[in-house]
């Protein structure tokens, strides 16, 4: 072969390495310009976004090289705005958690907001029986299911082992049914901790009341406000706040402030926040609040600096015999409704994704959240340092066995609910001659008028 037709080849083999690079630019590749998307979207959380980001986007286009998953991380008060003008403006939105923001699930669902995940279920013969059968049903409704729990939680008492043990006093007990504990007892525990409660630079509280939605108080007094079927349909004709069990419920917290100085007021409770957190701070024997308290208080650990052993109790009886007491909270994986073809069938490949025993297990080792499914419930057992795992399990599992699922997941309307009995209860909290009996009537007045006008907006008959 001679010289020239060497060099014509040598310039060839040039120009086809050019033309390639311009064919696929660098960093892109051609594989990757073939991509589909699909919009994840995701609450700020500095926990749960590096496992977004690090570990469950990555593992699942590594699996799936033909889908990119863009996520979407949007600041957890704005994200139902953002999310409903993304969807009525038709932009790409795929997978995302309607409790997140907004009215939650009952909201989304009767707004058409939801697809049915059944007809997938049931194609792809997806094995349902791997998660706590009642935390799924939660998401099922007329016999279609519109999302999979990834967490779920009850609520609790949280409490300071290292002030128990200082004061000599008994850990409250972790079963649910014992009757022993009880809202007097757990007052009798919490003015025997309280120390300097005038001197907030010095105090040591004991007891934090933070049960949440407010309404939810009324449960530990036998005193349920909602009407047997709200939760099923998501709307009520009315609510009851003034029957003798809530209006106790509300005054005996309100006395916890004011009246046995066992709870900070609201300005303690500001600079024990500066402290990292009112029960974190290590100034609070007992908090009664919801769940995420499971893994907002994990890195509190006696291995750092002002940390303490802590501990899990149920909610104290505030009757006797109370039948429900525990707020439950879960959040699923849904997928926008309307969607079709390759959109839907890429959205379903990551939700599928998503509640696989890999990610799933990902997710609650990144986070310490509470798993839906069984076989991964008992390794989170394992994960709190300062309890037994088995009383670990007692006083978690209790919570279903005593509560509902939150009032915020279930009923249409929420936003306007809260903030109507909101607005109306901050007055009597802050104030030291607050009478529960005097405001009640005009707090049921108010939401059953919110009530009735979210079921007219919404088109819904009480026949």
């Amino acid at each position: 072969m001679n010289r020239r037709l060497l060099t014509w080849l040598g310039l060839l083999a040039v120009l086809s390495v050019v033309l390639a690079a311009c064919a696929a630019p660098a960093g892109t590749g051609a594989e990757e310009s073939m991509q589909r998307e699909i919009v994840w979207m995701a609450r700020t959380n500095v926990v749960e976004n590096p496992w977004e980001q690090d570990v469950a986007i990555p593992a699942f286009e590594a699996a799936n090289p033909d889908i990119k998953v863009n996520l979407l991380i949007v600041d957890q008060p704005d994200i139902a705005v953002k999310r409903e003008a993304m969807i009525a403006a038709g932009e790409p939105l795929h997978v995302w958690s309607p409790n997140w923001g907004g009215n939650g699930f009952a909201s989304d669902r009767v707004r058409g907001l939801l697809y049915d995940l059944s007809p997938l279920i049931e194609r792809d013969g997806l094995d349902t029986s791997v998660f706590i059968s009642e935390v799924l049903a939660i998401y099922e409704n007329e016999g279609r299911q519109y999302g999979f729990p990834f967490l779920t939680t009850g609520s609790y008492t949280f409490y300071n082992m290292d002030l128990f043990d200082a004061a000599g006093v008994e850990y409250p007990p972790v079963s649910w049914d014992d009757e022993t504990w009880t809202w007097d007892r757990a007052l009798a525990i919490a003015q025997e901790l309280t120390v300097n409660p005038d001197d907030p630079m010095n105090a040591t509280y004991g007891w934090v009341e933070g049960i949440w939605p407010a309404e939810a108080i009324t449960w530990l007094f036998d005193a349920f406000p909602w009407p047997d079927d709200a939760f099923d349909t998501g709307f009520a004709q009315s609510i009851d706040f003034t029957s003798e069990g809530a209006v106790k419920a509300f005054q005996s917290r309100h006395d916890l402030t004011y009246k046995h100085k066992v709870a900070p007021d609201a300005a303690a409770i500001e600079g024990l926040s500066a402290l990292g957190g009112d029960f974190q701070s290590g100034k609070v024997a007992m908090k009664t609040t919801g769940g995420w308290g499971w893994w907002v208080y994990s890195p509190v650990t006696p291995e750092v600096e002002g940390g303490f052993c802590w501990g899990v109790a149920p909610l104290p009886f505030g009757a006797p015999g109370a039948p429900t007491r525990a707020v439950i909270f879960t959040d699923p994986w849904v997928i926008t409704a309307g969607l079709e073809g390759q959109e839907l069938e890429d959205s379903w490949t990551f939700i599928k994704y998503l509640i696989s025993e890999d990610a799933a297990r990902a997710y609650m080792q990144a986070t310490n959240t509470p798993p839906t499914q069984h076989k991964l419930l008992e390794e989170w057992y394992q994960q709190f340092g300062c309890m037994d795992p088995a009383d670990v399990k007692d006083v978690y599992q209790g919570a279903f066995t005593n509560g509902l699922e939150s009032s915020n997941h279930l009923m249409v309307g929420f936003d306007e609910l809260n903030s109507t009995w909101d607005n109306l209860l901050g007055v009597f909290w802050s104030d030291p001659e607050g009478d529960a009996a005097s405001l009640l009537p005009d707090v049921e007045a108010a939401v059953g008028e919110a009530l009735l006008r979210i079921a007219e907006e919404e088109d819904h008959s009480f026949e």
